[in-house]
């Protein structure tokens, strides 16, 4: 098996560097090989734009059309190599099917003068390697990239195609501000895998070790799933403004990923606690070091990162939530005012705790509305929803009476004993009341004002525990 690690940084002193040096064979340009003015079929190369082992990259015009594109061409030096010519082939084959605003067009292929070449969409833009010299990017940024990224490696994947080699230097912004994923020379599969997702074999071991997955440094089969490692160390990049691991060589870096721990992103100045914990929970997933322990599917990711992003879900907070529980316990109130009023003859006494029926009516309504509806009348005043953070879409039935048991199950389980305590002629004299007084005064406002300061999503107790969040309603499509 041959080994293959192109544009990888080894020897990293320098932050700057982290992304474009190449370890162990530093390759050094000659100068263009292709002359200012030369035409290759019915494209004019205007000017050498980048060179690498993989190959040299022109700015050229398309005489038949008049516009800018980019002519990749294999170097001098391997242009007679079967197994590169090959592999410029395959990597044009692979980006023309794939066609997706967030990734780079293909638009021609042929052969001039014995010089393999393809011609491609020109951006005219930064790849993300270049925004990175500047130092790491805010959050919301990321993750907007980072979608983005996931958007063109889903139609990717779709076409039956893992790309192998994502990283900062590989994911480039147009003039419009519009991510495009480039570089399609280390692809794996074709267009007989669409829709199957069984693990592609490797035949060598390529790509950047700065970002390459566990399974590829031991070239084992790889699939859409080694993307994801990547995209979370590409994450953890722009976030922090470093790769998560640097070593000496290609294979100690290789090693860091599968054997060390990966370090937790920390916090900037500026930065709220709750929107970096997030973004460190989602690489964690992303970064993990066994395939199925990672997002299993491109719609999965997207979600959590929509869930992880302010620009698609903006979580609510105490004082939101607060207020649309005063008004369901209002619109409870008068549900179980309209129960006591129907069942009063039932009762000889006539000697109802008044606390029982609001609270079980409070349950049963704030349960079923949020299953039925994904809301009660009182989020819904304040533009609230209640989303399963698996699905996107509102909670099941299960679960939206787990998640109301947790909240309201100590002092409505209170009131219910107090109540048939009295029945058997039992004191259990403040119980009811001394409990709802904790539960409502002091444990719940709590778990909700800490759960606003230090918890990703601002997610209760209760939210955790269902794997739900409340959030303010959002009217975007989660997936394009």
């Amino acid at each position: 098996m041959s080994v293959a690690l192109d544009d990888t940084a080894a020897v990293l002193e320098r932050p700057e560097a982290r992304t474009e040096t190449v370890a162990g064979r530093r390759e050094v340009s000659a100068g263009p090989s292709l002359p200012e003015g030369m035409q290759l079929g019915h494209f004019r190369v205007e000017k050498q734009l980048g060179a690498g082992g993989m190959g040299e990259v022109y700015l050229a015009t398309d005489l038949a059309l008049d516009r800018r594109v980019a002519l990749k061409v294999l170097p001098e030096t391997v242009a007679t190599d079967p197994v590169r010519r090959d592999r410029l082939v395959k990597e044009a084959r692979a980006q023309a099917r794939v066609s997706h605003p967030n990734v780079a067009h293909i638009y021609f292929i042929g052969e001039e003068q014995k010089r393999l070449y393809f011609a491609m969409e020109y951006i005219s833009g930064e790849t993300l390697a270049d925004k990175l010299a500047a130092g790491p990017l805010p959050v919301h940024d990321a993750l907007a990239l980072i979608r983005s990224a996931a958007l063109g490696l889903r139609e990717a994947q779709r076409s039956g195609f893992t790309h192998r080699d994502v990283k900062p230097s590989n994911l480039m912004l147009d003039a419009h501000g519009i991510l495009k994923v480039v570089d399609f020379g280390l692809a794996a599969g074709g267009a007989e895998r669409a829709n199957d997702d069984r693990p592609v074999d490797q035949t060598s071991i390529a790509g950047t070790p700065l970002y390459m997955a566990p399974e590829q440094a031991r070239g084992k089969p790889v699939d859409f799933r080694a993307d994801i490692y990547a995209l979370g160390a590409t994450l953890f990049h722009l976030v922090s403004g470093a790769p998560p691991f640097v070593a000496d060589t290609p294979h100690a870096l290789m090693s860091l990923h599968e054997t060390a721990a990966r370090p937790t992103l920390r916090r900037r100045s500026g930065q709220a606690r709750t929107e970096i914990a997030v973004v460190d929970a989602l690489c964690a997933r992303m970064m993990a070091l066994h395939p199925v322990d990672r997002f299993q599917s491109y719609d999965e990711l997207i979600r959590e990162v929509e869930l992880a992003s302010d620009s698609h879900t903006r979580p609510a907070g105490t004082a939101v939530r607060t207020l649309a529980g005063f008004a369901d316990l209002l619109v409870a109130g008068v549900a179980a005012g309209l129960v006591l009023f129907a069942v009063s003859a039932l009762w000889s006494d006539g000697d109802i705790e008044g606390n029982v029926p609001i609270l079980t009516v409070l349950f049963l309504y704030i349960s079923i509305a949020t299953a039925r509806w994904g809301r009660t009348l009182g989020q819904s005043l304040l533009e609230l929803e209640v989303v399963d953070v698996t699905t996107g879409l509102r909670p099941r039935l299960g679960p939206a009476f787990l998640r109301t048991a947790i909240a309201l199950g100590i002092p409505l389980l209170a009131f219910w004993i107090d109540f048939f305590a009295g029945l058997l002629g039992l004191e259990l004299i403040g119980l009811a009341k001394l409990v709802v007084g904790i539960a409502f005064l002091v444990l719940t406002p709590l778990a909700m004002v800490w759960a606003s300061l230090r918890s990703p999503g601002k997610r209760t107790p209760w939210d955790r525990m269902t794997r739900t969040m409340v959030r303010y309603r959002t009217r975007r499509p989660t997936v394009l």
